[in-house]
C-alpha cells in the first residue's frame, strides 16, 4: 500500500510537472508569436511652393523627382516694401482648373515682400507622392502664374 501510494503522488507529480511545463511553453509561444499589423498613416495630397526673388532668369536646374514645374515670373516697377500675392493655379488647354484629390482647385498662393521694383521670381513647385500620382493621371496640364499687389 505504501509502495502504490508512493507511486500514485510520484506519477501524479510527474503528470503535473509535465502539465505545467507544457502550458508555459505553449504560453510562451503564444506570447512571442505577433500578429503582422500594418499601421499605415494616411498622407494628405499636398503641393508646396519654393520661390525666390533675383536680378535676372535663374538658369533652370535638374528637377528633383517630387518637382512638378520651376520658372520665372518677370516683374518690373514694384514698391519693393509691399507685400504681393504669387498665385499658381493648374490647368487644361481650355482654360479650366484642375481639382486635387479632395475636389478643391489646385492653386496655391504665397505672400511676398519683392524687396526690389525689378527682378525675377524664381518659383518651383512640388508635390509630395500622392499628389503626383494625382497630377501624373491628368490630361494637358498648364501652370499659370500672377503677381499681384496684396489688397487688404
Amino acid at each position: 500500500m505504501k509502495k502504490s501510494l508512493t507511486l500514485l503522488i510520484v506519477g501524479l507529480t510527474i503528470i503535473g510537472s509535465g502539465l505545467f511545463i507544457g502550458s508555459s511553453l505553449f504560453s510562451k509561444n503564444e506570447a512571442t508569436e505577433q500578429t503582422p499589423t500594418s499601421m499605415t498613416k494616411e498622407i494628405p495630397p499636398e503641393l508646396f511652393l519654393e520661390t525666390e526673388v533675383l536680378d535676372t532668369k535663374k538658369p533652370e536646374t535638374i528637377p528633383s523627382e517630387n518637382e512638378l514645374y520651376q520658372g520665372d515670373l518677370s516683374f518690373e516697377y514694384a514698391d519693393p516694401e509691399k507685400p504681393y500675392v504669387l498665385m499658381i493655379w493648374f490647368i487644361d488647354k481650355a482654360n479650366h482648373e484642375y481639382v486635387g484629390p479632395d475636389k478643391k482647385p489646385l492653386k496655391r498662393e504665397k505672400e511676398l515682400i519683392l524687396g526690389k521694383a525689378k527682378g525675377v521670381v524664381h518659383v518651383v513647385v512640388k508635390a509630395n507622392r500622392p499628389m503626383l500620382t494625382h497630377i501624373q493621371k491628368l490630361k494637358d496640364i498648364q501652370v499659370s502664374m500672377t503677381l499681384k499687389e496684396k489688397t487688404d
